[in-house]
C-alpha cells in the first residue's frame, strides 16, 4: 500500500517538473486544499486552482529540480506523506501531503507547504 501512496505523491511531482496541469490536478482529490508560506507571505488555494494558475503558467522545471519523499505513513485508507522540492519555481519547498484511497484510488486531500 504504500507503493501505491508514493506512486500518488510521484503523480504530484512529475506533473510539477512537466508543468502539466492535469496531471497535477489529477494527483489531487476534487475537494484538495493547501496551505503554506511562501516565504512570509500566506497563501491557500484548491488543488486545481495550483494546477490551473501556478503549474498551468509555469515552465517545465530545470534540470536543478529535485524532489525526495522523506516518509510515507499509511493506516487504512488514510496517509501522510513528506516531501522536499529543490528549485521548484526558483524555491525550496518542505510539503506535507495528506492523502485518502477512495473508490480504490489514493489521491492529494491536503498539502501544508513552506519555503525552505
Amino acid at each position: 500500500m504504500e507503493d501505491e501512496v508514493r506512486a500518488a505523491v510521484q503523480k504530484y511531482v512529475d506533473g510539477c517538473a512537466a508543468a502539466d496541469p492535469v496531471m497535477v490536478r489529477d494527483a489531487f482529490d476534487e475537494h484538495a486544499v493547501m496551505w503554506g508560506y511562501l516565504g512570509s507571505d500566506y497563501a491557500t488555494m484548491s488543488g486545481a486552482e495550483f494546477a490551473a494558475n501556478v503549474i498551468a503558467t509555469a515552465a517545465p522545471a530545470a534540470e536543478s529540480y529535485a524532489a525526495n519523499i522523506h516518509s510515507i505513513t499509511v493506516t487504512g485508507d488514510v496517509a501522510h506523506a513528506v516531501l522536499d522540492e529543490r528549485q521548484f519555481l526558483g524555491a525550496d519547498f518542505r510539503n506535507y501531503f495528506g492523502l485518502v484511497r477512495r473508490d480504490g484510488t489514493w489521491r492529494i486531500t491536503s498539502k501544508v507547504f513552506t519555503t525552505v
